[in-house]
């Protein structure tokens, strides 16, 4: 059926259907009835995804309730990478946070305000960022893969030189021994339907790998395996295609420049 169609049945539009497939909107227990009915899911494979729902809205209590191990999604996002030994992360819109320059952030929250005032997961302070740039300075008690797309250096993020000193702190970071950036060219064309998102490894087996995905609703975690397998070959393959670090160095320090020479 076309998201028309199925809007149609379930009484809502197209649009909210699109927005829940790419993660843009909280999928709770009463849509996913509404979609099992519609696709005419049996019962017994609607029962797994509805317990998902439910406990998407609240996983720490939902697993105190139902006597699962709790769970490290249950904390924040910054609370979830104090843990991590290994964080890899594909930056398509904006970079992530403990790369930010102080500015930077400035001008990202500005534009979010109320969805950062309002969402405790995007709160993510400086002591977060000093411990991070601590350990990759250190090493090797954090390692740190960035791939980040083309379009991140032409989108001027609290005006040209806020952008030019950001990217120069950027190429700087490539020199902590627990850190590599890439850069993936518009003409690779990798990038269609997909999202920005972070996977995070763990030094202690306490916890599984977990991937997450950032939107201004609120963080959505993937712990599953099978969830996480399309986000950890995704980012395999853009490492493939991405530039060696001299030249992704190199089109930072440029970019910069440019920005700086407009600027001018």
């Amino acid at each position: 059926m076309s998201l028309l169609e199925v809007g149609e049945r379930v009484d809502w539009s197209s649009a909210k259907t699109s927005m829940m497939q790419n993660a843009l909107v909280p999928i709770i227990d009463v849509d996913v009835v509404a979609l099992a009915l519609v696709y005419r899911v049996s019962g017994e494979r609607r029962k797994p995804a509805v317990l998902g729902a439910q406990r998407a809205r609240d996983p720490l209590r939902f697993d105190l309730l139902t006597g699962a191990a709790s769970s490290c999604v249950g904390w924040t996002y910054a609370e979830v990478e104090a843990e991590a030994s290994y964080v890899q992360v594909v930056a398509l819109d904006v970079l992530p946070p403990f790369v930010r320059s102080p500015e930077y952030e400035a001008a990202l929250r500005g534009v979010q305000a109320d969805a950062v005032s309002e969402q405790g997961h995007r709160h993510y302070g400086d002591a977060h960022r000093d411990r991070v740039m601590r350990h990759l300075s250190t090493g090797p008690s954090l390692r740190l893969d960035l791939v980040v797309g083309e379009a991140v250096l032409r989108r001027p993020v609290g005006g040209a030189l806020v952008m030019a000193d950001q990217l120069l702190r950027l190429a700087a970071l490539t020199e902590l021994p627990g850190v590599r950036v890439r850069l993936v060219p518009d003409d690779v064309g990798a990038f269609a339907g997909m999202t920005s998102f972070t996977l995070l490894s763990f030094r202690e087996g306490e916890f599984e790998d977990v991937v997450y995905l950032d939107t201004l609703h609120g963080g959505t975690w993937l712990e599953a395996e099978r969830e996480r397998r399309p986000y950890a070959e995704t980012f395999e393959r853009l490492v493939t295609v991405a530039l060696p670090t001299e030249r992704t160095i190199s089109r930072l320090i440029e970019a910069a420049q440019l920005l700086k020479d407009n600027a001018d």
